[in-house]
């Protein structure tokens, strides 16, 4: 069961690695403003999308228009970033080093992905073995979702949500993760205890 576990990893993985192999000089820099390689990525990348939503408020364009401006951007991302980047960076500039860094960000991702469709595996197991409790748990999850979703503005509500996302892998490289969530824990027990 290991084995074939870990042959269905490695096979996904080096799947994954040659769908993006026409991306690997965009996803090394991406990686590394994710991962916060340097102290001042995090206000990156919150500056980015605390510009993005402040236009998206100021502008207040239709959702069907940010959808619409929203896939337009990744038609021509998806266009035109194999031929520049290939163009900029010749193949020959392509080191080891990198060959080794695109393979472990291939694996980690696709640890991820997988990670996801075997979540995505149980909760269909549980829906037919489980009903009752399925159909419970997702009535629960809905409902706090529409009462959040009616007490907090949508647009603020998506700027945490995609903030939060975006600086998740940040926080679990540096080691980060733990410290907030037990501080958390703490702040809650201490307020419990008061």
């Amino acid at each position: 069961m290991a084995d074939s576990a870990a042959i269905e990893r490695e096979k996904h993985m080096k799947q994954l690695k040659r769908r993006m192999e026409c991306w690997r000089e965009v996803i090394l820099p991406l990686n590394s403003i994710l991962l916060w390689e340097r102290s001042w990525y995090p206000g990156l990348i919150l500056g980015i999308t605390t510009t993005i939503f402040f236009l998206i408020w100021m502008l207040e364009p239709a959702i069907l228009t940010i959808i619409s401006v929203s896939l337009l951007i990744l038609a021509l991302v998806d266009y035109l970033v194999p031929p520049v980047s290939s163009l900029l960076s010749p193949v020959n500039k392509w080191t080891g080093q990198k060959e080794k860094k695109l393979n472990e960000i291939c694996q980690n991702l696709s640890i991820i992905i997988l990670q996801l469709q075997s979540l995505w595996k149980l909760m269909l197991k549980t829906r037919n073995d489980r009903p009752n409790v399925y159909y419970a748990g997702i009535i629960t999850c809905l409902i706090i979702c529409i009462w959040i979703g009616s007490t907090i503005n949508n647009l603020l509500l998506f700027y945490i949500t995609v903030n939060i996302l975006l600086l998740t892998p940040g926080f679990r490289y540096k080691g980060r993760a733990m410290s907030v969530i037990s501080y958390v824990r703490d702040s809650l027990s201490h307020d419990k205890q008061s």
